[in-house]
């Protein structure tokens, strides 16, 4: 009798052992599948722009600066990995010159974001709220220094009644009535067949 319970007491230590050897990767270990390029954020008014502090560019207005990785900088997503790429709970931290920028805290579903999720730029702008096929949608808050967005976001966009719209993750133009995923596809689609495409407004 004290044989069987020393050698289920063993096995159960080597299982409890493997069990947490098999979760260590999904919460404390850095991956090998980084996320994706961070998210861009651009909007329809230029106070930012004025300021300095962001990028007034000619054809798609008020934007966020880019993101320009020195061949070191590495994203990095801490959580499990499927297939190559973030699945489940977990965060994505990228960098720039060595030093910490965009970060991520959420889910990810076949490499793309899904769920309550937390994207933070820098210490004044800042999403909070509702993931679908990688950008907001649904419930969400958008801070951008002192200025707060909040409402039911659609495919990455957010207008509010005052006119202002906010893009993140996706071009602005395609917040703008029929301008949504199919009018990228088709713009894609004429400029690969050397059709001109449409101006946008």
């Amino acid at each position: 009798m004290r044989v069987l319970g020393v050698s289920l007491t063993s096995a159960l230590l080597l299982a409890s052992g493997m069990a947490l050897a098999q979760a260590l990767p999904s919460s404390s270990v850095r991956q090998d599948c980084p996320p994706g390029e961070p998210d861009s954020v651009q909007i329809s008014w230029i106070e930012p722009c004025e300021k300095g502090t962001w990028l007034l560019d000619t054809e798609l207005g008020c934007r966020m600066w880019d993101w320009h990785p020195a061949p070191e900088d590495k994203a990095e997503w801490k959580g499990a990995c499927r297939a190559g790429l973030p699945e489940g709970k977990g965060t994505a931290q990228w960098y720039e010159h060595g030093r910490p920028i965009d970060r991520f805290v959420g889910t990810y579903r076949n490499g793309k974001r899904v769920g309550e999720g937390q994207y933070v730029w820098n210490e004044a702008v800042r999403f909070d709220g509702t993931y679908a096929d990688d950008v907001p949608n649904g419930r969400g808050v958008f801070k951008l220094e002192g200025d707060t967005f909040a409402g039911d976001w659609k495919a990455g966009c957010l207008a509010r009644e005052d006119g202002r719209v906010v893009a993140i993750g996706v071009p602005r133009t395609s917040c703008q009535p029929g301008g949504g995923p199919d009018q990228k596809k088709k713009v894609a689609e004429r400029a690969s067949s050397g059709e001109p495409a449409a101006q946008s407004q």
